[in-house]
């Protein structure tokens, strides 16, 4: 799927073992849609890492917005310092949480994969090879490879939107604060395959080695929610 606007919040983290169903009805049915009824809000994704995913990068989420400014509007910044009581119970069992806030250097896709990669990378000593501006580089080739059917890149402000909000409290409350990403690449897919070979080509052209910075998941997509699906609440 094309990203709507120019910028997204993405998100990345888990939640504790007996709080997933209840995150996942919470996440969907409130959280969401209380986003996307916000001015500037475009739509929200939610995915689940494949087996054998970590707990602690279990869930992938993202907001599209029709600018970066969205994210520090006063009405979204209302609702993050006002959490509803359910908000306040499923973010106090969340488990290392990531957010950030992107500009979107490039989009491509056909249509909605069902699959998703995420490639993270986390502090500020990016190679040059390895910068938003190569790797856009690579789209048209990924998109090229059986099964892929769309990549994004973006670029992570980590001073854009970072205050302290009631959300941001609660959400640290298991011991850790939200990390934030550099960068991120996004890659769609029919299937598990398509995206490892993705990956695969990805590291070859840029030497990408997974590290405690620079990480890689595979999920898959649970819920995807716009404006429009919000009338037929």
């Amino acid at each position: 799927m094309s990203l709507l606007g120019d910028a997204v919040l993405v998100n990345w983290g888990g939640i504790v073992e007996v709080k997933e169903l209840e995150y996942n009805e919470w996440h969907s049915k409130e959280h969401m849609p209380e986003r996307i009824s916000l001015p500037g809000f475009l739509r929200g994704l939610r995915a689940v890492g494949i087996s054998g995913t970590d707990i602690n990068h279990k869930y992938f989420m993202m907001y599209e917005a029709e600018r970066k400014e969205v994210f520090v509007s006063k009405k979204y910044l209302e609702r993050l310092n006002n959490p509803t009581d359910w908000t306040k119970d499923i973010l106090s069992n969340y488990l290392s949480p990531s957010r950030t806030i992107c500009s979107v250097i490039s989009s491509k896709s056909i249509g909605v994969g069902g699959y998703i990669s995420t490639i993270r990378f986390l502090g500020n000593k990016i190679l040059k090879n390895q910068n938003v501006e190569y790797l856009k580089t690579a789209t048209s080739i990924i998109l090229k490879l059986n099964g892929v059917t769309g990549m994004h890149v973006l670029i992570g402000d980590s001073s854009f939107g970072q205050m302290n909000t009631q959300e941001k409290k609660i959400r640290s409350s298991q011991g850790l604060d939200d990390q934030i990403v550099s960068q991120a690449v996004i890659i769609e897919g029919l299937n598990l395959q398509s995206l490892k070979s993705a990956i695969n080509h990805l590291k070859k052209i840029y030497f990408l080695k997974e590290s405690k910075n620079l990480i890689i998941n595979y999920y898959f997509c649970q819920n995807i929610l716009t404006k429009k699906d919000l009338l037929q609440i």
